[in-house]
């Protein structure tokens, strides 16, 4: 049954098989090599302070962490469904927390997080309102989201998620307009909601 019980969801399992085959030649594979250019981006945009706590949901190997304790001394905490993801990025980073867990619902307390952060990953979530929900519930007050995830054209988006995310088997549901993502997030009831797009990427601040 394993640790989730019966509420994997079917696109969650897809995740989790498709990342545990890759995981430890991940920086090399192409969707590594794709998903560096969104980590740089979001290392360069979130706003750190010492001593803040920091959960990377889907967090990969740890890369994104480990760039942003460059720039703060923070409490760095990961969390994915990939168990050679979370085994890969233990041996890298010892210092942090990694653990195997599902980000819906998110297993924090109220108001416990000071940043959420998301890379290339949003568009794999099988209920992403309910998931920014989570966000909220966990986020401590004035509390800050930062997402990238994948950015297409209109026409591509529409196709992609037409005909080829529903046969997809690496989990992928939907990928998200600039509107689409502000929509989400002011239903949960973040007070602002900034994204924009660069080259192949887009990128979102919420905040609580």
């Amino acid at each position: 049954m394993g640790i989730w019980g019966n509420d994997m969801d079917k696109k969650t399992e897809e995740s989790r098989i498709a990342y545990n085959k890759i995981a430890f030649e991940y920086d090399a594979s192409r969707e590594g090599q794709y998903t560096s250019f969104h980590i740089n981006e979001l290392s360069n945009i979130i706003d750190l302070s010492e001593g803040d706590i920091v959960l990377d949901v889907a967090c990969g190997n740890g890369t994104l962490l480990r760039e942003l304790s460059k720039k703060a001394k923070i409490q760095a905490n990961g969390i994915d469904v990939s168990e050679n993801m979370i085994h890969a990025a233990k041996m890298r980073y010892p210092n942090m927390n990694f653990e195997v867990k599902s980000c819906y619902p998110l297993e924090w307390k109220d108001e416990s997080i000071d940043i959420i952060t998301i890379c290339c990953a949003f568009h794999h979530f099988a209920n992403p309102q309910g998931f920014v929900n989570e966000c909220k519930r966990v986020l401590k007050r004035n509390g800050t989201v930062y997402i990238a995830d994948p950015n297409f054209g209109a026409v591509l988006r529409f196709l992609a998620n037409k005909f080829w995310l529903p046969f997809s088997k690496s989990g992928d549901v939907r990928i998200y307009s600039k509107k689409e993502l502000e929509v989400i997030f002011y239903n949960s009831g973040f007070k602002t909601v900034q994204v924009y797009r660069k080259d192949r990427g887009v990128f979102l601040k919420a905040k609580k």
